[in-house]
């Protein structure tokens, strides 16, 4: 199930800028293409967690928790807790569908706008919502009791075991922004 997020999450992360393109006229292949093989790296969380960026796995996190709309026991919450977390989730929810909005904000920019401009407005965009997701991660772990903090983070930790990613290599460095 984990692997089930990580692509879709993979998916919306990596080639936002596919869709955008697919509704344009079409046009021979550039930026926004999807890189063969040759030109991707595999990300095995289960061979290198430490390769998966922290914004990815909380998002994986949340993600999970918020679609499947329970707690795992190991967690270990007390209801207070419980119900901190659901209210984190849902602006991690809220947080997500703004991410979403400005992304597609961008789709009348293309065929008009240079390429690179919106590139580098897609990649401040995505730099935000990541930005939030930590924020978020950080209202969650200061919200609970130190015991639980470890608890969640420690479960996030090996959440990272089960995603697996392929990223353009040209896309590493914007990837493993902000941390």
């Amino acid at each position: 199930m984990v692997r089930w997020f990580a692509a879709s999450i993979a998916a919306c992360v990596v080639s936002s800028g596919v869709a955008l393109l697919s509704q344009s006229p079409a046009k021979p292949p550039g930026p926004f293409a999807v890189a063969p093989p040759s030109e991707r790296l595999e990300i095995d969380g289960s061979k290198n967690p430490e390769l998966i960026p922290e914004w990815y796995a909380w998002e994986a996190c949340f993600r999970q928790l918020h679609k499947t709309g329970t707690v795992p026991s190991v967690l270990n919450l007390t209801a207070d807790e419980t119900r901190f977390l659901e209210m984190q989730l849902e602006g991690y929810a809220g947080s997500t569908e703004e991410c979403q909005r400005k992304i597609e904000s961008l789709r009348p920019l293309v065929g008009v706008a240079p390429i690179s401009e919106i590139n580098q407005k897609q990649r401040a965009i995505q730099l935000e919502c990541r930005l939030r997701t930590l924020d978020i991660r950080d209202r969650l772990l200061g919200g609970v009791r130190q015991e639980s903090a470890i608890a969640i983070a420690t479960w996030v930790e090996n959440l990272k075991t089960g995603i697996e990613i392929s990223v353009p290599k040209r896309e590493l460095a914007h990837f493993r922004q902000p941390r």
